[in-house]
């Protein structure tokens, strides 16, 4: 897997990390951040840099699977955040894929159950009563033919 250098970007360009936040409108400490592994450079910035600098393609380097999965002084809330963005985004990711229903959909979807089970009651109530009046009706019948 590639990771852009910004350490090494930052030191070829002559850029402080206070001029670097300054650009990417941002604190010093998430440069530095950056730099020390603990978080990755967001692609927007990546666009900031590219306009600004041209062609940065030379400061992707390899980086090994273990280096990639270490998390190096990473707070609670961080690491909550980082989890709760990729939740997130696997969430969005299943419902474009149509594999579940946004939560709107479904409140929905138990509304209209809802109406269909009234609905179902009232007919089934106008079944009852349709058959006691034919009930009815035969009975007079019988008694009219019997008298």
């Amino acid at each position: 897997m590639k990771r852009f250098d910004l350490r090494e970007f930052r030191r070829d360009k002559r850029v402080t990390q206070s001029e670097l936040a300054e650009l990417f409108q941002c604190k010093q400490n998430f440069i530095s951040r950056i730099e020390n592994g603990e978080r990755t450079l967001p692609p927007e910035k990546l666009d900031i840099l590219q306009d600004k600098y041209g062609d940065i393609s030379k400061y992707y380097k390899e980086v090994s699977d273990t280096d990639e999965h270490m998390t190096i002084n990473a707070s609670p809330q961080e690491f909550i955040n980082a989890g709760a963005d990729a939740f997130t985004r696997q969430l969005v990711k299943m419902m474009n894929e149509k594999l579940i229903a946004p939560y709107s959909a479904l409140l929905e979807k138990d509304m209209i159950i809802e109406r269909l089970n009234r609905e179902i009651g009232r007919l089934e109530m106008q079944l009852e009563d349709a058959k006691k009046d034919s009930a009815r009706q035969d009975g007079d019948a019988a008694s009219a033919v019997a008298g």
